[in-house]
């Protein structure tokens, strides 16, 4: 026998072993286990005649505890019933209404109870104990409770600081108050929505969730939550005056919050950070949205709209989405915002801001202009102006430097000119050049002399006769002409002439 027993001899474990199921169909089926303390597999209520049973004696279920098929199941009860290893699951019982677990201390696995709309009356843990003991069941797991008849879940506590993945408390109409006191590190999913509609919540020792959302509550109070860790949070259609959340600092995901009709303050001092969306949306009764002084980043868009007149972001710089803000109020001072678009004060793919009275497409919102209404040009055109203005002034600086270059190499070529010039005129005016004649009495050729440049023609005598009275007995003197010499035309005085009037 694997459970323990009282008395005589009765098999404890489920006919198919641990994973097996023991069934009740009546109260004799309950009645045969009742010298089982411990039953080894799953307990199943299952008849559609059983109005109540009765579990006596069995302390421990290792394993499930659950109904099928029990339409007319009004009442369970299990007197000594202190521990279930896995899940408590109930569900579709209309007619079900008292549940009676007086020493039912621990439910390792989760609690799942749908559509139980007669459920009020949920004794587990001896509820009657003092603070102290710690009265209620602590639930290890899932915690969802939907379409229930609850009007309080003072039955649960948290004691042993449990990690659910997941408490869903929806749609339950008579549920006027939410209490998880012990409740510190949350679920993955934490949604409280559609309950009574002025349900108050109170999650005081709740700092860590992963996802969060409420909906239809009239009070919300998490003074200790810090951040959310996989998603965000959502808070949608409360009859709330405010939502305070001072320790928040960082969520997961989006931030919405919509149809609030009577939320007139968001406060979150301390959110830096929006790892999603920021929606604010008709909240009818905010005129404000001003205490948020240090959220600085968003990974998605900002959109806010509503009634409000003024928006306060002042440390707002990363958006990696866009800003859209608009309301029905015509005071709505855009101010702020604009300045930051204008001055690239900040990172984002869109901006836009208006007020438009009801029935109207006129923007009415009040903007700010620069100084003297001068154009002011952001960050980004004014560093590419300055390298513009740079790459132009190098590009002047290399023309002048060939106009200086080409004017000095025409300069020093015009001073060669001259000089050469000048020792040709030298040359020729100081006899150095040409041909030197040499008289004589004997016809015959002169002697010359050739002083010129390398390559030069050689000069071409050709004799003349001319009639003279001179003393050479036949009047005739025979003169030489240098056909050649210094003939070509010498264009270097006239050439530095005209270079000097350029210069």
């Amino acid at each position: 026998m694997a459970g323990g027993s009282k008395g005589a001899e009765v098999d404890c474990t489920a006919p198919t072993g641990q994973y097996g199921s023991f069934i009740i169909a009546s109260q004799a089926d309950a009645d045969a286990l009742s010298n089982c303390s411990t039953i080894t597999g799953n307990l199943v209520v299952q008849s559609n005649s059983l109005a109540q049973v009765t579990l006596n004696g069995i302390s421990i279920i290792d394993g499930n505890f659950g109904t099928a098929s029990s339409a007319a199941l009004q009442k369970i009860t299990a007197p000594a019933l202190s521990q279930i290893t896995h899940n408590f699951t109930l569900s579709n019982l209309p007619l079900l209404a008292h549940l009676n677990f007086p020493l039912l201390d621990n439910i390792n696995g989760g609690i799942y109870w749908d559509t139980l709309p007669d459920l009020t009356d949920v004794s587990f843990g001896n509820l009657t104990a003092s603070p102290e003991l710690l009265p209620g069941t602590n639930v290890d797991g899932d915690i969802l409770l939907s379409s229930t008849g609850l009007t309080s879940l003072a039955f649960l506590n948290f004691s042993h600081h449990s990690l659910p993945e997941r408490i869903w408390i929806i749609g339950n109409r008579q549920l006027s108050n939410i209490n998880l006191t012990g409740l510190s590190w949350g679920s993955n999913s934490l949604e409280i929505i559609n309950n009574g509609p002025l349900t108050q919540i109170s999650l005081p020792n709740l700092k860590t969730a992963g996802a969060i959302a409420i909906g239809n509550a009239g009070h919300i109070d998490i003074p200790s939550l810090s951040s959310t860790t996989t998603a965000g949070i959502t808070v949608s259609n409360c009859s709330i005056n405010d939502f305070v959340a001072p320790a928040l600092a960082v969520i997961a995901g989006d931030l919405v919050v919509s149809n609030n009709t009577l939320l007139t303050d968001l406060n979150l001092p301390l959110l830096t950070s929006i790892n999603g969306n920021f929606v604010v949306a008709n909240n009818t009764d905010m005129n404000a949205i001003s205490d948020l002084g240090q959220l600085w980043n968003t990974f998605g868009t900002i959109n806010l709209s509503g009634n409000f007149s003024s928006v306060t972001l002042p440390d707002i710089r990363t958006v990696l989405g866009g800003i859209h803000i608009t309301s029905s109020n015509v005071g709505l001072d855009c101010t702020a915002f604009d300045k930051l678009a204008v001055q690239n004060g900040w990172s984002s793919s869109f901006y836009s801001c208006a007020a438009y009275a009801p029935g109207s497409t006129k923007d009415v919102a009040v903007h700010y202009k620069a100084p003297n209404d001068d154009f002011v040009l952001s960050k980004p055109v004014k560093a590419i102006i300055v390298i513009l203005s740079v790459i132009a002034g190098l590009f002047l600086c290399a023309l002048l430097m060939k106009w200086y270059f080409s004017k000095t190499a025409i300069r020093r070529g015009s001073v060669t000119a001259v000089q050469q010039a000048a020792a040709v005129e030298e040359a020729r005016e100081s006899g150095e050049m040409g041909v030197h004649r040499q008289d004589s009495g004997d016809i015959q050729l002169p002697k010359y002399q050739k002083v010129g440049l390398p390559g030069e023609v050689l000069p071409v005598y050709t004799p003349a006769y001319t009639e003279s009275g001179g003393e050479s007995g036949n009047g005739m003197v025979q003169q030489v002409q240098a056909v050649g010499v210094n003939s070509e035309p010498q264009p270097h005085r006239g050439r530095a002439r005209v270079l000097w009037r350029f210069w």
